[in-house]
């Protein structure tokens, strides 16, 4: 569910909790959701309708077309993470692109919500299948090396860290020796997945949906 880069973006894999989701059509103007529409939101979310609606009274008024760009949706997300918002730039950056289907610069409120749950809430594996998902910027399987660095570089900035006291390469070849227990200079989704649940440091540095 979504497009990086122009190119056909696969969806995340059986499990991710996406492929069974249904779209939520917002009218053109003045957009209104129903009890429906907020219950569906709540079961997929988990978040209370209360809180629902809150996030979408401010999205409807800044957004009568019923879609976010990026910087909306930026604010919007990092409105909903505990994090500071200058350290979250680049992970929304990331989630923003996971989710713009059509590659337009617009994602819709209900793929705004279903974008918050998925790198939010939920069980460890499914958040990570879905970051997988997310850093495979080609689409191929695997996270190469340089897959690996803007992953790190985003979650550096995260964490608060100072990347020029940071040797980023060298972060990234000791995190994909770790990962890479196959040996052939890719990380493959089981890799990844099984690597990062066993290991809580590393979960903690390459994901931000602890």
């Amino acid at each position: 569910m979504g497009n990086k880069g122009g190119k056909n973006k696969k969806k995340p894999s059986a499990g991710s909790g996406v492929e069974n989701l249904k779209p939520l059509v917002i009218p053109g103007k003045n957009p209104e959701l129903g009890s429906a529409d907020f219950g569906f939101l709540t079961s997929q979310t988990g978040l209370p309708e209360s809180e629902i609606r809150s996030v979408f009274t401010q999205f409807s008024a800044n957004n009568p077309d019923g879609k976010l760009d990026r910087q909306e949706f930026a604010r919007l997300y990092n409105k909903l993470r505990a994090e500071p918002p200058e350290l979250l730039d680049e992970i929304s950056n990331f989630v923003f692109r996971a989710f713009d289907d059509d590659n337009n610069g617009y994602i819709s409120f209900n793929e705004f919500m279903i974008a918050y749950a998925l790198t939010s809430r939920g069980d460890p594996k499914k958040k990570l299948e879905y970051a997988f998902e997310l850093y495979d910027a080609d689409n191929n399987g695997t996270l190469d090396m340089n897959e690996v660095r803007s992953v790190l570089v985003g979650m550096l900035d995260l964490l608060g860290a100072d990347k020029r006291a940071t040797n980023v390469s060298q972060l990234t070849e000791e995190c994909c020796s770790q990962l890479d227990k196959s040996g052939d200079g890719k990380i493959s989704k089981e890799e990844f997945i099984e690597g990062l649940l066993k290991n809580y440091s590393l979960r903690a540095l390459m994901s931000p949906f602890n």
